[in-house]
This record gives structure tokens, C-alpha cells and sequence, in this order.
């Protein structure tokens, strides 16, 4: 406390005078928004209870030494440094973080308030006899830093809050026992032990640095509540509609907010980024799990109920979906597919960071540096949860090498709505069950490789590309085929295609889409006949009639990619390309329907890595 002895001295003699007991911290006047309304005119009745009290603590004070609360407001400091008080040069610090837009957003919102709040009142309490925006502010900022819930002195609804002299000076301690008692006498503080000339504190509760930074304009360094907020938008996912009707299912909306802490990613968020990374078949296959859950409630309606919960853990069992509580694991397409979208997002939020960090100047204020405390944290939330993300690819990575996992149909979880999928479909291996678990015990013993190398094997080992196929080039006859149909985008080099940042107008990257799909096509058709690296695979791929889930207008497009290609690969080797028996549409449908259902994609070091998910058979896989 800063406040000079003698206005020290008269506060405490104020609160002895009003019973308060030091040893319990007993204090029995409290201002309320009942007490604030009393003293304020007709026009302010209709405010909301936290406005009332913001006038009156401006009324308080204006009056000086004839308000009844002067000591305690002696008290007070004249400026509260949280961050509704930081100006430009304060706020330049927060850039790249969530709280820079939050707390601008929440500075303007509070500006309109007290606009909103002198069009009301302004008749009774005028701006020229002190009610001004800086004493709103001041107002405001005392409420935010030195209010309780009115739920602790026994009253209030929801949301309402009071002032206690004495108990709101005990700064804020993490996890320090503080509990707060309402008795008849009025309210008691018990908590740790302490010495005489000890510091006593308070606990405000599990606060982040960004609600202690904005509420009371402080900071603490390795904050063990600190956390990172994160909210997934599906706005322009093309299957926006069926996905937002999954999550709500779940419970997860457009609003919910995801918050990251250190060594922890929430469930709920992977859940939500399992269903942004699901493909139109997973979807599709999702609805018709629902649809056959609801019918098989419906047949038992008046059934067992033990009979009717065993069949929906069978039909559950059967398809590999945990369905209306969570999605725990879709399939491995969408697993890898999920992944690297958290990373993605991992990733940009970091860089949003770190990026301003080298244009900031050495911190010239508090509030600065309270700002650069925040940073940190925020930075090092972000890097442990891509740590975790990291490791969970590499298990995943590892699995599917594994002997042990059926790959072909953990592959094909979610890809058909055939009878015969489903009953090969295969539920989430067990080894996968604790595969967050299984990083943590790795990373005690073996350092884990950058996402950057996990990703490039990953691309190596279960993604089937247009440049990998061209570079392999196996069958020479059929590579130089395939390099004479698709001269333009130097699909026979490593790596070919574009990166992630360049350029493209929409003709270009439609075309290398439509010519990346038709290579992997033909290649997928050409493989099926003499499975080689991919035997396992293309076996597995034997089995369904993925084609069954094309529209008309992809069956119309297939059609006119097999007569469009006819001619080109008919020409080089009649044998080897015969559309007869080989190469007809129905292959074409065939190996189209596989791409539709796991195409997958990477973002390794700026570049976007595109194919089929084709787990390569052990042997022959690519080192």
C-alpha cells in the first residue's frame, strides 16, 4: 500500500469505528449496488447493477471529504494501471497476442458505455461537474482490480458484484489457501498461517496472465494457470452445415473457446479438429452411423434397456466411431489429417507472436513489461502443446509401420457405407488409445525429431503424390506415358508441384489439382494390377466400391478424363494402357472414389504436400 501514513492512519481508524475485526477481517459495511442506487438520482435507477456502482464511486469521490467512503478511497490509487488503462505505446506490446484485440475491443466497448450511461444520466450527473471519461475509467478499474462476486456476502444474482473495504487491499497469491466466510457478524477470511509483519494475501482464483493482466494490470512469470485460448472456425469449410450439426451433438460451437496449457491440449480440441479435417465420405459416413443408431433405438423402444445399450456398443464396436459423446479416432487419414492441422494452428498463432517480438522496443513502463511477461508465457504455451502435437504424430507415424495395426482397414475407417466396410472396419487400435501417454514416456528417454522431418517420412511413407510417382518412375514406359500427358508443372522432379505461398490465379491451381488427381488416378489403376510397394494397400482398396458415394457430376467428370486420356496413353503402349479391360471407367470411378475418400494433405516448411494415403508395405518402403 502506497497511500501516505496519515491517510493510512484514517483509514484504519475509519474501519475500527465501523467494527471491523483485523484478526478475522470482519467488515460489515460493503458497497452494493443497493447502496449505490440510494445515493444516486431517478435517472440512474434504471441502470444495471455494475454501472450503479461505477457512478457512485465517481459520485464518492467527487464529493471528497464529505463522502462517507472517503478513507477508504484515500486508499485507492488515482490511477489503476490495468490494461483498460494502457494507451498506444502500451498496447504496441500486447500485438500478435489474443489480448491486444481483446482488450481494444473491451476499451471501446467501455468507451460506448460511458457514452451510452451520460445519455441517460447526463441531465442529473453533468460531465462539467466531474463526471467525466477518466473518473468512468478510474471507476471502472477500481470494480475490475478490487471487486468480490455478491455471492460471498451472502446475496446477489449471477454476475453482481461488491466492494469490501480492507479485503480488497491483500494482493493476489497462486494457490495460497484463502477462504472467504459469511457469518451473522458479517465476512471472515481464514487462511495460512502467518508471523507477525508477514505479508498477508488473497487468492483471486486460477487466473490467467491475460485475465490478471486485463482485470487487475499484473502479471506472473511461469503463471502455472496461464493459458492460451483458441477458438476453431468452420466458416468457410465448403461442409460447414454437417459439420457444425457434429460438434453441436458434442456440444462444441462456433463459440467455444479451447483453452491450451502448458504439457496440455484439451480433448474437446481435437475433437473439433478431428471433424474440420473429416472429408465429405467421413461425414457421409458419420450421418449414416447416426441414422443407423436412431434405428436400431428405435426398434428396441420398447425393448430391454440393456438390450438396446448392448446393441449400440456392438453397432459402435462394428464401425470404429465413439458416437454421441466423442470422437476419439476416425480413421488414420484423419488422424494424420487433424494433426497437422493443429500444428497448422499451433504454428500460425506462435508466428502471429513471435513475429512482432524483434519490432518491439525494450519495455519503458510496468505496464510494458507486465506485457512482455504475458508474451512469454503465451510463447511457451504454444511450443509445449506443438511439442505434444509433434510427439503424437511420431507415435501415430510409428503405428503405422507397425506390424501389429492393420493399417489397410484402420485406413478405411470411415470410407464407405457398404455393409461389407463395415463389417471389416476395425475399431481404434489399443496402442493408439494411450498414444498421447506413450509420447510423454518416449520423451524421457529419446528426443523427438522436428514436425518438419516427422512430416517429410510421414509424406514418404504413407502418401501417394503425383511427384513421387513420377519420380519413381518403377515402370519407365509408364512414367514418361504419364510426363507426356502432364508436361506443364514438372511432376517427374522431387518435390513437384508448388509451394504453399506461391502465387497461383484460380485456372492455374485448378488445373495442377485436376492433373495431380488425374495422375494419381491412372497410377492407382496401373498399381491394382500388379500390386508392388502398395500390395497390402491396393488389396485392402480391392475390397469396397467407393465409387458408390460419387454424385452425378463426378461420374460425368470421370467419364471425360478416361476419353480425354484415351488417346495420349493408348497411343504409347496399347498393352500396358489397354481402356478395354484395364483402364475403364469403371477403374477410373473406382480409383477416383479412393481419392475422394483419402486424399490427404501436409504443410511442410511453407510448401503443401498432397496425395492419397497409401501405406507403403515394410519392405519396401522408402527410407
Amino acid at each position: 500500500m502506497d497511500a501516505p501514513l496519515s491517510k493510512q492512519k484514517r483509514f484504519v481508524d475509519w474501519l475500527a469505528q465501523h467494527n471491523a475485526s483485523f484478526q478475522q477481517l470482519e467488515f460489515r459495511e460493503v458497497l452494493t449496488d443497493g447502496l449505490a442506487r440510494k445515493a444516486l438520482p431517478d435517472s440512474a435507477q434504471s441502470l444495471d447493477g455494475r454501472t450503479a456502482l461505477t457512478l457512485f464511486l465517481m459520485q464518492q469521490s467527487l464529493l471528497k471529504e464529505s463522502a462517507f467512503f472517503q478513507p477508504y478511497l484515500d486508499m485507492v490509487p488515482d490511477k489503476i494501471h490495468t490494461a483498460l488503462e494502457f494507451d498506444d505505446q502500451d498496447l504496441e506490446h500486447l500485438k500478435g497476442t489474443n489480448a491486444y484485440l481483446t482488450i481494444k475491443e473491451l476499451q471501446q466497448k467501455l468507451r460506448q458505455k460511458y457514452h451510452d450511461t451520460m445519455r441517460i444520466v447526463g441531465s442529473d450527473l453533468k460531465e462539467q461537474d466531474g463526471y467525466t471519461w477518466e473518473k468512468f475509467l478510474w471507476a471502472e478499474t477500481v470494480l475490475s482490480s478490487r471487486a468480490f462476486p455478491a455471492h460471498l456476502f451472502g446475496g446477489g444474482a449471477e454476475g453482481e458484484i461488491v466492494l469490501i473495504p480492507l479485503a480488497d487491499t491483500l494482493n493476489h497469491k497462486s494457490r495460497h489457501k484463502a477462504t472467504w466466510i459469511k457469518t451473522q457478524q458479517g465476512l471472515e477470511m481464514s487462511g495460512a498461517a502467518a508471523s507477525k509483519g508477514d505479508q498477508l494475501f488473497n487468492n483471486y482464483g486460477p487466473k490467467s496472465n491475460e485475465e490478471l493482466l486485463t482485470g487487475y494490470g499484473f502479471c506472473i512469470e511461469d503463471n502455472k494457470d496461464d493459458m492460451v485460448t483458441l477458438k476453431t472456425n468452420f466458416s468457410r469449410d465448403p461442409d460447414q452445415e454437417r459439420k457444425s450439426a457434429i460438434l453441436k451433438q458434442l456440444g462444441i460451437t462456433d463459440e467455444t473457446i479451447h483453452y491450451l496449457r502448458m504439457d496440455s491440449i484439451p480433448e474437446l480440441l481435437l475433437v473439433a479438429m478431428r471433424v474440420m479435417a473429416m472429408n465429405p465420405a467421413e461425414v457421409g459416413y458419420y450421418f449414416d452411423l447416426m441414422e443407423q443408431q436412431e434405428q436400431e433405438g428405435t426398434e428396441d423402444k420398447e425393448g430391454d434397456p440393456n438390450v438396446r445399450e448392448q446393441r449400440l456398443q456392438d453397432l459402435t464396436e462394428r464401425t470404429g466411431l465413439v458416437l454421441a459423446k466423442e470422437l476419439q479416432f476416425i480413421g488414420l487419414r484423419n488422424e494424420f489429417a487433424m494433426l497437422d492441422l493443429v500444428d497448422l494452428l499451433l504454428g500460425t498463432k506462435a508466428r502471429g507472436i513471435m513475429e512482432w517480438d524483434a519490432q518491439l522496443s525494450a519495455p519503458q513502463n510496468q505496464a510494458q513489461v507486465f506485457a512482455q511477461i504475458y508474451r512469454r508465457g503465451q510463447r511457451e504455451i504454444l511450443k509445449s502443446c506443438a511439442e505434444i502435437t509433434r510427439g503424437m504424430f511420431s507415435v501415430l507415424l510409428k503405428e503405422s509401420q507397425s506390424n501389429n495395426v492393420n493399417m489397410e482397414r484402420a485406413a478405411f475407417i470411415g470410407s464407405s457405407l457398404q455393409q461389407e466396410a463395415l463389417a471389416h472396419a476395425e475399431r481404434r487400435p489399443e496402442s493408439l488409445d494411450t498414444y498421447c501417454d506413450a509420447y510423454f514416456k518416449a520423451k524421457a528417454h529419446e528426443e523427438v525429431r522436428s514436425m518438419s522431418a516427422l512430416k517429410q517420412e510421414a509424406a514418404q511413407q504413407v502418401l501417394l503424390t503425383a511427384s513421387s510417382i513420377m519420380h519413381e518412375q518403377r515402370d519407365s514406359v509408364f512414367g514418361e506415358a504419364l510426363m507426356s500427358a502432364f508436361p506443364g508443372h514438372g511432376w517427374g522432379e522431387q518435390g513437384g508441384g508448388v509451394e504453399e505461398d506461391e502465387e497461383l490465379d484460380e485456372e492455374t491451381e485448378m488445373t495442377m489439382q485436376l492433373e495431380q488427381d488425374a495422375i494419381l488416378t491412372c497410377f492407382l489403376i496401373f498399381e491394382s494390377r500388379y500390386p508392388d510397394h502398395f500390395k497390402r494397400f491396393i488389396t485392402a482398396a480391392k475390397k469396397f466400391d467407393y465409387s458408390s458415394q460419387l454424385d452425378e457430376d463426378m461420374r460425368d467428370d470421370v467419364q471425360d478424363l478416361h476419353q480425354s486420356l484415351q488417346d495420349t496413353l493408348e497411343s504409347t503402349d496399347p498393352e500396358r494402357f489397354d481402356f478395354q479391360s484395364t483402364f475403364t471407367v469403371k477403374a477410373f470411378l473406382w480409383a477416383t472414389g479412393l481419392l475422394e475418400t483419402l486424399s490427404l494433405s501436409f504443410h511442410i516448411d511453407g510448401e503443401l504436400v498432397s496425395g492419397i494415403l497409401a501405406p507403403r508395405d515394410a519392405a519396401s518402403a522408402v527410407s
